[in-house]
């Protein structure tokens, strides 16, 4: 006999961080108080539990979560027959688990009923495992588009978000022929289909088992009619089978007594509720599926019409009738047949179909959103005047409502925050008769759940600069994995999905995965302008650092002490009270130093990519986002000076010549381009949905604040007996402070990021940011009036340059003139300057722009 499976031991082995549960029905007290907390104590923080959407409005009523959408995401598969599958998916960073098999989310499913599991443990280079792995999530991928309309986006996200903790799961791995996933739903191939695929030759028996069948008997017959074996076998337990008696009159088939298949030595027989199907061929060759499906037309027939989602796994050749044999499965047609007693036990068997009673009530999944409730607008239909309340754990009302708004597709209801923290469910009235029945999801709370380790090292070293023991070691290496960290084997040529609160009807795609790479065709829609699309750990980044989700304002983080530590670790801390709390100036030089170091690390690693752009050897896209990146951490760390206490009054975190040095490299490196290539002020090429996002945008304002912060200005003030050298240097930073200024393009996202960036600093400075715009304003009309311009002929070194038919010309400055051709600054290290003809230029002096 095989060796059972325990879900407890192989959480033991640890390296699992993420867990998502399939099940019909589920005991969610038992859920809750054994299984999601042992998944906890074994450091699996993301959990989600999916379960058939009749099953959990059942659930609502008789055993309500207490947890869900806080601790874990739960979320009901409402489809034509049952949402059946059994599957356990642990996802780690280098491992991963599958279980597929006919247990429910019960103590009778892990504990007492006689069940077949299969375990499938996968490592990085496991390519048969990780090919069974995708094939898995291909079909949650379709349960997720095709079964759960009306529930909020933020409840697939989160589902969607325990792929990215199995970076393993990218790539192109080839499957093993001993091994297939069979997975049935309505619309798709019917797993008796999948079933006969794997079978090539004539049938000497099939053997079959199981707990529930059809009234029709349907699926038996269609062995029979498709297969003609010499011989049908059906091994079930007369005390608890469902199936109807005029069984025994069919022709051609045994129906024998299970006896103590699945059972050990010294167990007893507990109820059987193992589904398994085998199938032996003349030449040899065997196939045995075992999993969700009963033998019964929902689970094997599905149509378009109906049928259940099922999960089997299926193995094939020697290993079929192995592991067949093991299970005591493959010799059932020797066990003892059913005698009259056995028929009349069957008869009189209490109809016990796995199918919940109708409520009546209206079931789902609400958003919690601060101050506010979002449910699908749909659950409202027929229903006019509901009183709603939002329900605490106990099971009282916390606060009610009758104030109902519409927004989009979902209904809104507001409540004071504090209310919505405690509550758990959100339940309507109809004359005082429960109507609807929501579970509550609070985003914030499940979504800080759902963090990877990377981003929670970020999210602690970035609080840590608030403290008196900043973390910058930490704060870098974060940075290095987000940012540069392109050869990681989690990466993929997918975008992954990051869905709002809203419910989108667009179906997601089935490969969402975390990478930097931006696919532009799958844009997040928001207000004017459009976010890209990125792993979720640099989208946290830019959640933290650009979209002002500040980490201050993070109420689901713990406060940390001066020195870095969290309440639990200051616990039993030997603090002398008397202790000066000021840093030292000698740690204060220690860890500035340490932080100089590791910026320059990180402004080196910036350039070096640029460069590598400017080689051909980089997308734009890529530099661009991740320079994004880089810029909104120096930002930071340069927020801390002078007000962490651990720079010193006077000193910076981020050293002035490393500002320098990046700018100049941006300057150098991506405004301008060859030809057919992209630069930051030509983006057309890269599409309109990348030219225009938001974090373009963001970008360019980031880039506004740097050449503020590095004290670039324009400067036409000649002094006297210039060098060449200095002139060179004046106008080359002339040129950059141009550049820039067409980087605005009356673009007010630009504009704000700038304004808000150095606003942080000093307010008094945000004339150098009128200055800039009053510039690009100036271009603008300039541009559009070139008859006012003077004759290229008459140029002059530090005039600025138009084309006269060029649309897509980028104003320049002029470095020189010798005849009738002008030579203009170029920002190319290697080339700093270009040449035209000066009848294709008209000029204008810029101190009078």
């Amino acid at each position: 006999m095989l060796n059972k499976i325990s879900l407890i031991d192989e959480l033991k082995k640890g390296g699992y961080e993420a867990s998502l549960i399939t099940t019909y029905n589920a005991y969610l007290p038992f859920y809750e108080e054994v299984v999601l907390r042992r998944l906890a104590n074994a450091g699996v923080r993301h959990n989600a539990l999916l379960m058939d959407a009749q099953q959990y409005a059942a659930s609502l009523i008789s055993h309500p979560p207490r947890l869900a959408g806080r601790q874990y995401t739960l979320l009901p598969v409402s489809v034509p027959g049952a949402f059946h599958p059994k599957l356990i998916f642990l996802a780690g960073k280098s491992k991963g688990a599958i279980l597929v098999g006919s247990h429910n989310m019960t103590l009778a499913g892990f504990g007492f009923n006689r069940e077949i599991t299969n375990l499938v443990q996968i490592r990085e280079k496991d390519t048969a495992g990780i090919n069974l792995a995708q094939d898995v999530w291909k079909e949650i991928e379709f349960w997720l588009n095709d079964f759960t309309v009306g529930v909020p986006d933020h409840v697939r996200s989160m589902i969607r978000r325990v792929k990215e903790f199995a970076p393993w799961l990218n790539g192109s791995p080839s499957a093993d022929p001993k091994i297939r996933l069979l997975a049935g739903r309505p619309g798709g191939t019917p797993l008796w289909q999948q079933f006969t695929g794997l079978l090539d030759g004539e049938t000497s028996q099939f053997s079959a088992g199981g707990a529930f069948f059809d009234q029709e008997l349907s699926f038996l017959k269609r062995v029979k009619r498709d297969l003609q074996p010499g011989r049908i076998t059906v091994a079930v337990d007369p005390k608890t089978v469902q199936m109807p008696v005029q069984a025994q009159a069919l022709e051609g088939m045994t129906f024998v007594q299970a006896g103590r298949i699945g059972c050990d030595e010294k167990s007893d027989e507990p109820y059987l509720h193992a589904k398994f199907v085998l199938a032996q061929q003349k030449e040899g060759m065997s196939v045995f599926a075992s999993g969700s499906a009963n033998p019964s037309r929902p689970a094997w027939l599905a149509d378009d019409a109906g049928g259940n989602v099922e999960l089997m796994l299926a193995r094939i050749g020697d290993d079929a009738l192995k592991t067949a044999n093991s299970l005591g499965c493959s010799d059932i047609h020797t066990f003892p047949t059913l005698t009259q007693k056995n028929w009349e036990e069957i008869s009189i068997n209490q109809t016990q179909w796995e199918k919940a009673p109708a409520t009546g009530i209206r079931s789902g999944v609400a958003l919690a959103e601060a101050t506010r409730i979002l449910f699908d607008l749909d659950l409202l239909k027929g229903f006019r005047d509901l009183t709603f309340a939002i329900i605490a754990a106990d099971g009282s009302a916390i606060s009610n409502s009758v104030d109902v708004a519409v927004e989009d597709r979902f209904a809104v209801l507001n409540f004071a925050t504090n209310d919505i923290e405690k509550a758990i469910a959100l339940q309507g009235f109809d004359a005082s008769k429960l109507a609807l029945n929501l579970a509550l999801h609070h985003a914030g709370i499940v979504e800080e759940q759902a963090r990877s380790g990377t981003q929670r090292r970020l999210r602690d070293a970035l609080a840590s600069l608030d403290t008196d023991s900043p973390d910058i070691s930490l704060l870098i290496q974060c940075i290095d994995k987000i940012v540069f960290d392109e050869d990681d084997p989690a990466a993929a040529a997918q975008p992954a999905k990051r869905a709002g609160s809203r419910n989108s009807q667009q179906p997601t795609g089935p490969d969402s995965v975390a990478t930097l790479e931006i696919d532009v065709s799958e844009m997040r829609k928001g207000g004017k302008r459009q976010r890209l699309n990125h792993s979720s750990d640099f989208a946290y980044l830019l959640d933290a650092l650009i979209y002002h989700l500040r980490l201050h304002q993070d109420k689901s983080r713990e406060e940390l002490d001066r020195f870095g530590r969290t309440e639990e670790e200051q616990i039993g801390a030997d603090d002398d009270p008397d202790a000066e709390v000021a840093l030292t100036p000698d740690k204060q030089a220690e860890l500035l130093v340490a932080c100089h170091s590791k910026v320059r690390t990180v402004v080196n690693r910036m350039i070096s990519q640029m460069k590598a752009y400017a080689e051909g050897k980089v997308a734009l896209t890529k530099i661009l986002i991740r320079l994004l990146g880089v810029l909104a951490v120096l930002r930071e760390l340069r927020s801390c000076d002078g007000r962490a206490a651990w720079i010193e009054k006077g000193k910076t975190a981020v050293p002035k010549d490393q500002r320098l040095r990046l700018l100049e490299a941006v300057m150098l490196n991506i405004f301008e381009r060859e030809p057919s290539t992209s630069s930051l002020l030509s983006l057309e090429a890269l599409g309109e949905e990348f030219s225009e996002s938001d974090d373009v945008a963001r970008l360019k304002g980031l880039l506004l604040w740097l050449a503020w912060d590095c004290g670039l200005t324009l400067n036409l003030h000649k002094p006297f007996r210039e060098s060449p050298e200095a002139w060179e240097q004046r106008l080359k930073r002339n040129a950059m402070i141009v550049a820039l200024a067409q980087v605005i393009l009356s673009d007010e996202t630009v504009i704000d990021e700038a304004r808000e960036s150095i606003g942080s600093f000093t307010a008094g400075e945000l004339d150098w940011l009128r200055d800039i715009r009053r510039l690009a304003d100036s271009f603008a009309t300039l541009r559009a009036d070139k008859g006012a311009l003077r004759r290229g002929e008459l140029a002059e070194a530090g005039d600025i340059a138009f084309h006269k038919t060029a649309e897509d010309w980028i104003v320049r400055m002029v470095a020189g003139r010798n005849g009738g051709k002008i030579s203009l600054v170029a920002l190319k290290e290697n080339r700093p300057r270009l040449t035209y003809l000066a009848d294709h230029l008209a000029v204008a002096s810029l101190s009078s722009v």
